[in-house]
């Protein structure tokens, strides 16, 4: 059961990522466990729509590589869709 306090955890991680980045929403959020960790990836997996729902890492992506460090367990990066574009500005005339 140690794994939903470890995905929230994760969360504030990757929502303190994202905010210093700018981004309104995650897309993907790649992770490193070591086999050693004893955290069970398939649990991550069940958590973590429920303790993001409602966020702006709501429907990321979990993405799991084997960590160097056999205790591990990580964020490496977090992926987060590009802005949308700004509409342009309607053209102006000189001293309208």
């Amino acid at each position: 059961m140690h794994e939903l306090g470890i995905t929230s955890r994760l969360l504030e991680v990757v929502l303190e990522r994202a905010a210093a980045a700018g981004a309104t929403r995650v897309s993907d959020v790649h992770l490193e466990i070591g086999d050693e960790s004893d955290v069970a990836r398939q649990a991550l997996e069940h958590y973590w729509p429920q303790v993001s729902d409602g966020t702006p890492a709501a429907g990321a992506r979990l993405v799991f590589s084997v960590a160097r460090d056999a205790f591990a367990c990580r964020v490496v990066a977090i992926d987060v869709p590009d802005p949308k574009p700004e509409p342009a500005a309607e053209p102006r005339l000189p001293g309208i």
